[in-house]
């Protein structure tokens, strides 16, 4: 039986775009946290008040986030594109991390396919692959994977727990744009405590109130406003912009 090498086969996925580690939804997928609120119905047990739990108990408040484990969201990030663990973080140095991770994506959807373990796709197991997809295998870029993310060029914090989409809108990702706009010594790379003093300034702007901590409100971006990658607007909140016309008078536009 006919067999597609590995080198054709790695080209055929790599036109798959793939999701990193770090899913954004929030940030990434149309502002999850923007806009009036964590409003909406409540869960199984029926409407509810907005912001109410499932069935609408009352909802558990997030704690607040604090300035060190902020920085230690933001340490984290640095350290994953810090490969030779020298303190500096250099954009040739990131674009590797990045490939290599792009890499094992492929290479671990190849292993998928290559159901007998020997290097090599055969027309069986290519088909068993497509036939997998059901209908999406008659559309050739669904077909190619091409309904996943892309895999984006920075890494992205890792957050975890109730206050991670907001996190995520808040941390601007590693990339070679960061580097370049915190390498504040113009050395050879950007440093741990660039990259901190750097995200530093998004964590003092959304603290209000200037207690070194973030509650659910400062985190939360007001309407129209853009914090980070997410934008006002989402589920449970109408986008940003002006209030409707009050009734009986006569508006702008109206």
């Amino acid at each position: 039986m006919r067999k597609i090498s590995l080198v054709l086969a790695a080209m055929l996925l790599v036109q798959s775009p793939l999701v990193l580690a770090q899913s954004m939804p929030g940030g990434m997928g149309g502002g999850g946290m923007g806009g009036s609120g964590m409003g909406g119905g409540g869960g199984p047990g029926g409407p509810g008040a907005p912001g109410s739990g499932p069935g609408g108990g009352k909802p558990r408040a997030p704690k607040p986030v604090k300035r060190h484990a902020y920085d230690k969201i933001v340490a984290t990030m640095f350290e994953a594109g810090d490969a030779d663990r020298n303190g500096i973080v250099t954009l040739d140095e990131l674009r590797a991390v990045i490939a290599a991770r792009r890499e094992a994506v492929i290479l671990e959807r190849f292993a998928a396919l290559d159901s007998d373990g020997d290097k090599m796709i055969s027309q069986a197991e290519f088909v068993a692959w497509q036939s997998s997809m059901g209908s999406a295998a008659s559309d050739e870029r669904a077909a190619m994977g091409a309904r996943a993310a892309i895999i984006t060029d920075a890494l992205a914090p890792g957050v975890k727990g109730d206050n991670a989409f907001a996190l995520l809108d808040l941390i601007e990702p590693l990339s070679g744009t960061v580097i370049a706009a915190a390498n504040t010594n113009y050395d050879a790379g950007l440093s741990l405590e660039e990259l901190l003093a750097y995200e530093a300034k998004r964590f003092e702007a959304a603290d209000k109130n200037g207690d070194g901590a973030l509650s659910m409100d400062e985190l939360r971006p007001r309407d129209g406003e853009k914090q980070g990658p997410g934008r006002a607007g989402g589920p449970g909140g109408g986008a940003g912009g002006p209030p409707p016309c009050p009734p009986g008078q006569t508006c702008g536009g109206a």
